[in-house]
């Protein structure tokens, strides 16, 4: 089984790849409409203020088959590199204290419930959780998180953990402002960045291999990376590749 994702961020977030691509929405339109060519399904995972600010856009992403899964809020609103340190420091996570997190979870969901949708599944911005984020999210109905990358099996522990097992693109790509030497530590497939064909040749590799092993794969594509990274063209490719594979949400995860 193939669980294909992506990230949904309001405008309030900011930075070069909404300036060049965008408001995120609109990305995530055209990513839909792209892999529904193929008749694929996935879950975006979105934040609350965009069904609060913009409620007939995401009634246009419900046409396709997808799943809306939550994503903090508004990315921790306006979140600094000394508020980030005393969080991580004295909390153990950006996402920052218990009562921090749970008043972002209930803006989320009151925000998901507004439009008569529930979080089923459930990604904190910059995966920046910790075990206080899955109990409050357990609480709170949420039944599957995808806040882990590498090749950890899917596990419970508060709420089912599906990590994310393929390389991601924001991760690995060389493209824009990010340089070959720009090294992230998530990259665990290169010693540094890579251009986009290289990555989708490791993404192909990663999941044939997967799929002669039996393992489900999980990816994180975002839908505002593929449109400035070329307008869509190399993400057509990975659906045509994707395309003889089964494909499933997150929300509909089956240990195998």
């Amino acid at each position: 089984m193939i669980y294909i994702t992506g990230d949904v961020h309001s405008e309030e977030m900011g930075g070069w790849e909404q300036e060049t691509g965008g408001q995120e929405l609109a990305a995530a339109e055209q990513y839909l409409q792209i892999l529904s060519r193929k008749k694929l399904s996935c879950t975006l995972f979105v934040n609350g203020i965009c069904l609060d600010k913009n409620p007939e856009k995401i009634k246009k992403l419900l046409e396709y088959d997808v799943e809306l899964g939550g994503h903090t809020y508004n990315n921790f609103g306006k979140m600094n590199i000394f508020k980030s340190f005393i969080f991580r420091k004295y909390f153990g996570a950006v996402y920052g204290p218990k009562f921090y997190q749970r008043r972002d979870i209930l803006k989320t969901k009151r925000a998901f419930e507004k439009m008569n949708l529930k979080i089923n599944s459930w990604r904190t911005h910059a995966f920046a959780s910790n075990n206080t984020t899955f109990k409050l999210l357990s609480e709170n109905g949420v039944k599957f998180v995808s806040d882990f990358i590498g090749n950890t099996k899917p596990f419970f522990d508060k709420v089912w953990h599906i990590p994310i097992n393929i390389p991601v693109d924001q991760n690995t790509v060389a493209y824009g402002n990010l340089c070959p030497e720009n090294r992230d530590p998530f990259a665990s497939c290169t010693r540094g960045r890579i251009m986009p064909e290289e990555w989708f040749e490791i993404v192909k590799k990663r999941i044939e291999a997967n799929e002669r092993k039996g393992i489900d794969s999980v990816l994180l594509i975002h839908p505002e990376t593929m449109k400035v990274l070329d307008n869509f063209k190399i993400f057509q490719d990975i659906v045509k590749f994707l395309s003889k594979y089964k494909t499933g949400k997150i929300c509909e995860f089956k240990l195998a």
